[in-house]
């Protein structure tokens, strides 16, 4: 029996910035997952969105058939962007891939470790938004336990993923003062970065200073962006003399600056890769390979008849069917708040009933 999972949606590897950032925009619309799930498609979904890509991640009973529906229903919503670009993986193809983004074998860096972490908060905001169920909840355990066994057995994989491409940049370049714009969580990894080089004089700004960081933009070498914006809308005052900006944002920042050098997210995914060592990458495929054996069998085998899984079953139906309907006519927010509140007292009341059971 093949693993009910699937994993849909775009990477680095085929598509570009712009189309990646319309695909993010859509982590945010509730509709397609919740439509595929009402007409019993799938089951459970989360969305791992990054600089390099979005995907969803599905439980489902047929998932190659939930995955084309996915896809289709996405496709609709972005009829400009070609649709062999959305990629679907489904049963063990689907673990497999997963697990390998999780330890950042599919990152331009390899072994980038925040791609995993982004992983698990998509796991956690499933949960906490009731759109998980048991077997995806089973897939983040062992997508946890995985994070955790590469990170005491394989300590040297710690590339910064794409902190360490604009680091690549800047080494290229005869920059000694550089500026950050952007103080988001993003920003400052990037600070940190930047600042554990011997010789740069790092700088990071919020957005809430664009005007005093223009007025001493001539004095740095580099500008490096790294707001969230949805489309372009930096305009950088022009330059005579050389200077570099580095625009990681996804979908691009920067919308005019004369007289700069400008290097987007396409052109730094696009560079050679950042490779491990041989053994590194040995060793987190054969990691990998293991917890995909595991993975598998563990989804592919039929769910026990027993009375944790009957109250797990129960606890799904109301949080998904009965709950929406109690909480008609409340504001967006305040429903959002006692749906997320529900859902966390459920799963944690399931925990310790299964934890008093074993």
């Amino acid at each position: 029996m093949s693993p009910p999972l699937a994993v849909v949606g775009v990477s680095w590897r085929a598509a570009n910035t712009v189309v990646r950032s319309q695909f993010a925009a859509l982590a945010n619309d509730l509709e397609p997952i919740a439509s595929l799930r009402q007409a019993g498609y799938v089951s459970g979904a989360a969305c791992v969105t990054t600089c390099s890509r979005t995907e969803w991640i599905i439980t489902a009973d047929q998932p190659e058939w939930a995955g084309s529906l996915l896809r289709g229903a996405l496709a609709s919503r972005l009829p400009d962007v070609a649709p062999d670009l959305v990629q679907v993986r489904a049963g063990s193809a689907a673990v497999h891939y997963l697990l390998r983004v999780a330890v950042g074998l599919d990152s331009v860096a390899e072994g980038e470790g925040a791609v995993g972490r982004q992983v698990l908060k998509a796991f956690e905001l499933a949960r906490s938004t009731g759109v998980s169920d048991g077997r995806l909840h089973r897939v983040w355990k062992h997508v946890e336990r995985l994070i955790h066994t590469r990170r005491d057995e394989v300590p040297g994989a710690r590339s910064l993923g794409v902190q360490a491409l604009v680091r690549k940049v800047l080494h290229e370049h005869p920059v000694k003062r550089i500026a950050i714009l952007g103080r988001g969580e993003f920003g400052q990894a990037m600070e940190r970065s930047l600042k554990a080089v011997p010789g740069w004089e790092v700088t990071t700004w919020a957005r809430q200073s664009l005007d005093t960081l223009f007025s001493e933009l001539s004095a740095h070498d580099a500008l490096v962006v790294c707001t969230a914006g949805t489309s372009p809308w930096l305009n950088v005052p022009s330059r005579r003399k050389a200077g570099l900006i580095i625009d990681a944002g996804a979908p691009p920042q920067v919308k005019s600056a004369p007289g700069w050098t400008t290097v987007g997210l396409d052109t730094l995914l696009s560079r050679p890769e950042l490779h491990l060592s041989e053994a590194e990458r040995d060793r987190l495929g054969d990691l990998v390979h293991h917890a995909s054996t595991a993975l598998t069998t563990e989804l592919a085998a039929p769910a026990p008849a027993s009375a944790l899984a009957a109250i797990d079953a129960d606890r799904f139906a109301f949080l998904n069917e009965q709950l929406p309907q109690l909480l008609e006519g409340l504001p967006p927010k305040q429903a959002r708040r006692v749906r997320q509140a529900v859902g966390a007292f459920t799963h944690q009341l399931l925990k310790r009933t299964r934890e008093a059971a074993s």
